[in-house]
């Protein structure tokens, strides 16, 4: 409960920092801080969502092709997939379906041009987190994020979890 206490005041610190000290998290921090995959063509998509996680001092490693992607998965694996549809190479309903089923789980989040019930609805038959509208909106991004991470944490870190349950 200690570690966990030290934790969170190490984070409430940082964020109480002005923007210009956060760009050098300290180690309670960045051992804190959402890392992410992210599968999707170069262009002003990438660059923005670039800009989001650099921003936030976060963590994103970028794959062109599903394949790269599962091949960086299988080596070290990241809790969040960030997944564009519209990349060319393979249906996104396989991909994300792959990648859900992927072990440890990570929160696969689907970046669409379009987003409506149905498309929302196929996500989760796909085992799809959540869906995020192309262009990215900044705020859009760090809520999605700071979910996925922390439902991943939870899920993926029983310790924690059992310290928590006697508390």
């Amino acid at each position: 409960m200690t570690k966990v206490l030290g934790r969170f005041q190490a984070v409430v610190s940082w964020l109480r920092r002005p923007a210009r000290l956060r760009s050098m998290p300290d180690r309670a921090v960045a051992e804190a801080a959402p890392r992410a995959l992210a599968v999707m063509g170069e262009g002003p998509g990438r660059d923005a969502l670039q800009a989001v996680f650099r921003d936030a001092g976060w963590e994103l490693v970028v794959a062109d092709t599903s394949a790269s992607a599962i091949a960086r998965q299988e080596k070290e694996p990241l809790p969040i997939i960030l997944y564009e549809r519209e990349l060319t190479e393979r249906g996104w309903r396989q991909a994300v379906s792959h990648f859900s089923r992927l072990l440890p789980r990570p929160c696969v989040v689907l970046l669409s041009r379009s987003s409506d019930k149905n498309l929302w609805d196929e996500l989760v038959r796909c085992g799809g987190f959540d869906l995020l509208r192309t262009p990215v909106d900044r705020e859009a991004v760090i809520r999605t994020v700071r979910a996925g991470w922390s439902i991943w944490q939870n899920r993926h870190n029983p310790r924690q979890l059992a310290a928590e349950n006697r508390s």
